[in-house]
């Protein structure tokens, strides 16, 4: 979709508390009868700061977000988001005048009543990982300048050749005026959209590229500069997809408010302060017994200085990597998968200042059962009928257990 040449919606600016009804299942390579579409959503030049909200056609727009931006500035943020029995999405615009931009990543397979085009992949969660930096190897990125970013994703070619697509979280800084990063054989879409001297991330899904004459060669994707100015490129990983179909299947949700420190939604009304590490728990609204990560948005608005969020299993080590980057006074947002522990916690660990903060889930990474049953000897949350609510619960009656004996 793009509302500048009138491709998939009306040519012209959306006006402040507009919707657009978005046809997705059918169009292009999007067949019908699919769960959930994957959007790189962008709003162009927005004359007022905005929010845009997706959400399933034929629903009542939830009080959720999606991507926030600036006024007079282009932003980029990937949305997941189910699809209405219509087959359509519909994106609402909160103030101003914007063109919106919508570019198709994937989708999600409504299984079992979508006949998929190929064979299905299943996600898998590797757990944050820094790929690639280059402040601290190649330098800034020239207009014009690519680089190839690989993994290897086992010990034999078989495993390489499984990956369909990587989860990616992709953060630029220090550029020297505006532009734009896309993949190299993707040359008419974008994957984020910077300023001079800015720090944004956004994450992505990037369909795998196959390099050499085998898998042994390589497996990943390749990043271009499209700005006219320099600008460093960070890339942190946080799964793939691999169509071995015996992992993780997405679930999609209802869009709504899990965390919202300005109103005390899931914890309390304070804003996380710098270098905090907020303990959140998924609700059972959201996360079942055979449920691994969620899919969400995570927003910052109007921190008390510069900052970036890291959002991590509750029960591992923060990992050296970021998925939000937001400058003092502004609003910014960013598609986060969140890994949860076995007590279905997750933490949010805000860097600097003093920063209120919203997540909103859109669907979940739940085992798939009805697949591989036998999976479920190995799974560390396999007790059916258990919430969210009665891991806690054990959690901390096992801890204030410890705490009387000693």
């Amino acid at each position: 979709m793009d509302t500048r040449t009138g491709n998939g919606a009306p040519k012209g600016v959306v006006g402040a508390g507009k919707e657009l009804s978005i046809l997705v299942a059918g169009r292009g390579d999007v067949p019908s009868g699919v769960s959930a579409v994957v959007l790189n959503l962008t709003a162009v030049a927005p004359s007022t700061n905005t929010f845009l909200t997706v959400y399933p056609s034929g629903t009542p727009r939830p009080a959720t977000s999606n991507l926030n931006v600036a006024a007079r500035t282009n932003r980029a943020n990937m949305v997941t988001i189910p699809v209405g029995s219509d087959g359509r999405v519909r994106i609402y615009n909160s103030s101003g005048t914007t063109h919106i931009l919508a570019d198709v990543t994937g989708y999600y397979h409504g299984l079992p009543t979508a006949t998929p085009a190929s064979r299905p992949s299943t996600y898998v969660n590797l757990g944050p990982t820094r790929l690639y930096d280059s402040r601290s190897g190649d330098g800034a990125f020239a207009p014009g300048d690519s680089t190839r970013i690989g993994i290897d994703y086992g010990v034999s070619d078989a495993d390489n050749t499984r990956i369909t697509a990587l989860a990616v979280n992709v953060t630029v800084t220090g550029g020297t005026g505006p532009g734009y990063i896309g993949n190299v054989y993707n040359s008419d879409t974008s994957i984020l959209n910077y300023a001079a001297n800015q720090s944004v991330a956004n994450m992505t899904v990037q369909a795998a590229q196959y390099y050499g004459s085998n898998a042994a060669d390589g497996v990943g994707f390749e990043l271009v500069n499209r700005g006219p100015g320099t600008v460093h490129v960070i890339v942190d990983l946080v799964g793939v997809y691999d169509d071995s179909s015996d992992y993780l299947r997405f679930r999609p949700l209802a869009p709504q408010r899990i965390m919202d420190t300005r109103s005390g939604i899931g914890g309390p009304s304070k804003p996380l302060s710098a270098g905090e590490a907020r303990l959140q728990t998924a609700p059972d609204t959201v996360a079942g017994w055979e449920t691994y990560a969620l899919v969400a948005n995570t927003t910052v608005a109007n921190p008390t200085a510069n900052t970036y969020l890291t959002l991590y299993a509750g029960g591992l080590e923060r990992p050296d990597v970021s998925n939000l980057n937001v400058p003092k006074g502004a609003t910014g947002a960013n598609s986060t998968f969140i890994d949860l522990d076995d007590a279905f916690e997750y933490r949010v660990h805000n860097a600097a200042g003093s920063s209120p903060t919203i997540v909103d889930a859109f669907g979940t990474f739940d085992l798939n059962v009805s697949m591989h049953s036998d999976a479920l000897a190995d799974a560390p949350r396999a007790e059916r009928g258990r919430t969210a609510s009665d891991r806690l619960d054990e959690k901390r009656a096992a801890t204030e257990a410890a705490a009387r004996a000693s």
